[in-house]
């Protein structure tokens, strides 16, 4: 009963990040609450009760945890985080009045930023929280985790103070005439980090566009879009020149691997990646036109949103338990370029990963991870330079220069190309290490996260 109570009702037991699961019972339980209008007092003195119990468990419960694990802080532990989190809310609901100001949508942008800063500090532990962790016994275990609740609540409640939550939601309101420089590097950050981690992009401006009453199809943003697009291709570019070069280089020497086409593509390694990239866009370009009506129809419904996450973090949780890919490029043909062709136009539905779909889809079908990653992104520049074409050539006469400040194209373009090589640099680490998992949780909790906002929306 002493495990079951610490490890917050058996979800401590969990097989990914357990810390992190002790942390939604709380963000359950606040979005909720604040969304069905309940008094500031009565969600403070629930979040002061969660506090309370997950400190008590935690002191009286954790010795007898330690002692039957033989560990110092059992990962099964999480009511210390469940603790944390109540704190970093209770901080909050110290500034009524603010919260009133904000429109209903702005709960749910705190209750995301509370449950990332919280995880942040917990996980990063700056001084002195590093030093609590030492206390003895269950102090030890708790301690740590209430100063990092203290420390993301300052930070929320800091944020909210300035206007910075305010502020954003604000600037992707749909009556917002002109896009400026602080919400275009917001943009940019978030455009280049879905854009290369397994997370999807599209799923991101579906929940954005329904969080924030933010607007997609006004004109400024049909333009900024292409130019923080052009950015992503400039990271790719960057972190993959090393391989781009060495392609172009055997591409022009190609004719020493035969004189005829098959004997050619056979052995040299630049003509047979030119022949698969070609092959898996022209299966996606094909299928995206046939299903342009239901990719079409996905984009305005965030359950389907909410259940394309939930498939895209099991495919992710799938391939992490691949360990033997060890086929080359050589050993790689037309039928599974196709196939990976047909995974990448399953990405257009939002939600669904395209970076995601295509190395989960070339390591499950044998491919060692180096090849799976470069074939991915090497793929995505005629994807993404398609895509960006035929958005161009549709919108083309919304499109006005005018309306969109240049400082907002250079500031937009330079961080989503600066966050995209920190996006494909983590991703390709996370390859190496099996830690697409971590990915498969993020995707979960978005789940998660957009069910409670459907729930809670009036009927």
């Amino acid at each position: 009963m002493k495990r079951f109570f610490t490890s917050c009702f058996g979800l401590g037991l969990l097989p990914i990040a357990p810390g992190t699961w002790g942390s939604l019972p709380v963000i359950l339980i606040f979005a909720l609450m604040c969304r069905f209008g309940a008094s500031v007092a009565s969600v403070s003195i629930t979040m002061f009760f969660l506090a309370l119990a997950g400190t008590v468990i935690c002191v009286k419960f954790a010795p007898a945890v330690i002692a039957a694990t033989a560990k110092a802080d059992p990962g099964e532990i999480n009511a210390d985080e469940l603790a944390g989190q109540a704190v970093t809310f209770l901080l909050i609901l110290t500034s009524p009045r603010l919260l009133g100001l904000l429109p209903s949508y702005g709960i749910f942008v705190i209750t995301l930023l509370g449950f990332i800063l919280f995880r942040l500090f917990d996980i990063l532990k700056p001084w002195p929280i590093n030093r609590l962790e030492k206390l003895p016994q269950g102090w030890g275990i708790i301690a740590d985790d209430l100063l990092a609740g203290v420390y993301a609540g300052i930070v929320l409640l800091f944020s909210l103070r300035c206007g910075l939550i305010g502020c954003i939601s604000k600037c992707f309101s749909a009556g917002s005439s002109s896009l400026n420089v602080p919400s275009a590097i917001f943009l940019g950050i978030i455009q280049g980090l879905t854009e290369f981690l397994p997370v999807s992009s599209s799923g991101h401006l579906v929940l954005l566009e329904n969080l924030l009453h933010f607007n997609a199809e006004r004109p400024e943003m049909l333009l900024f879009d292409l130019t923080i697009h052009v950015g992503t291709l400039v990271a790719i570019f960057i972190v993959f020149s090393k391989s781009i070069s060495a392609f172009l280089k055997n591409l022009a020497a190609s004719g020493k691997y035969g004189t005829t086409a098959p004997q050619i593509y056979k052995k040299s390694p630049s003509v047979r990646f030119i022949v698969l990239a070609v092959t898996a866009t022209a299966v996606t370009g094909v299928l995206g036109a046939i299903f342009e009506h239901y990719f079409k129809s996905a984009r305005g419904s965030l359950p389907t949103v909410a259940l394309m996450w939930t498939i895209n973090g099991t495919l992710l949780l799938i391939t992490d338990r691949r360990e033997k890919t060890r086929l080359g490029l050589r050993s790689f043909g037309i039928k599974e370029a196709a196939i990976i062709g047909l995974a990448q136009a399953v990405a257009i539905m939002p939600g669904i990963s395209r970076s995601g779909s295509t190395i989960c889809t070339a390591l499950l079908l044998g491919l060692n991870r180096r090849w799976a990653v470069e074939f991915s992104f090497l793929i995505a520049i005629p994807a993404i330079l398609g895509a960006t074409a035929v958005e161009l050539l549709k919108n083309f006469s919304q499109i006005d220069l005018s309306i969109l400040p240049v400082s907002s194209v250079i500031a937009g373009s330079i961080t989503s190309a600066l966050t995209g090589i920190l996006a494909l640099k983590l991703l390709i680490k996370a390859l190496k290490t099996a830690k697409l998992k971590l990915f498969a949780l993020y995707c979960y909790i978005l789940a998660l996260f957009t069910a409670i906002y459907l729930l809670s929306k009036p009927w």
